[in-house]
């Protein structure tokens, strides 16, 4: 029996749980890993007021995994309100948007992938036109890191072994304009 939206819309359907659900896997594989990473830390000793955001970035990310690390430009602070677009794969049909922690950090378990692509979602991204599309190498980021173009300012730290640096600055939607923008149109009924 035929859906009302076609047997058209089946196929297309089964396509897409076909792409999507492996890539839901590697997120929750990640999710399921930085849990299980997470439980004997709060096993262990309390933790200090000394330790801090910054204390957790000089950490090197887990053997065999990639941290991303997102920082606005304008002020390097970490970006913690973005989910990027990561895809693992170099034929690809689909992302999954991966959100940011608290300190600009997405930790992602490549597993077999060889190379890794990322897309800037909500906030305006600073790599050259030349460099958005890029294949990231999962090999080259593991064994010396790997630091994005930057267009928006001069930073340009060095990534440590297994990070991946992007720098990107908040989406502004409003136009300046040399005078304000009319209050009422003259087709207006106020």
């Amino acid at each position: 029996m035929l859906s009302r939206f076609g047997a058209g819309a089946s196929r297309k359907l089964g396509v897409l749980a076909r792409v999507v659900w492996p890539l839901l896997a590697v997120s929750a594989s990640v999710a399921a890993s930085a849990q299980a990473a997470a439980a004997p830390a709060q096993a262990a000793a309390p933790v200090q007021a000394a330790a801090s955001a910054q204390t957790v970035a000089e950490a090197p990310p887990p053997p065999g995994q990639v941290r991303i690390r997102v920082i606005n430009a304008l002020t390097n602070a970490p970006v913690h309100d973005e989910r990027l677009n990561v895809a693992l794969r170099e034929d690809q049909i689909g992302s999954v948007a991966m959100g940011t922690d608290k300190n600009g950090f997405i930790l992602v378990d490549p597993k077999k992938a060889t190379i890794l692509r990322i897309l800037a979602n909500m906030y305006a991204d600073c790599r050259p036109r030349s460099e958005l599309y890029t294949n990231y190498s999962v090999a080259a980021i593991l064994s010396a890191g790997v630091t994005a173009g930057n267009l928006c300012s001069s930073a340009s730290p060095k990534a440590k072994p297994g990070e991946l640096i992007l720098y990107e600055v908040p989406k502004t939607y409003l136009r300046q304009y040399p005078a304000p923008p009319v209050d009422s149109l003259p087709h207006s009924p106020n």
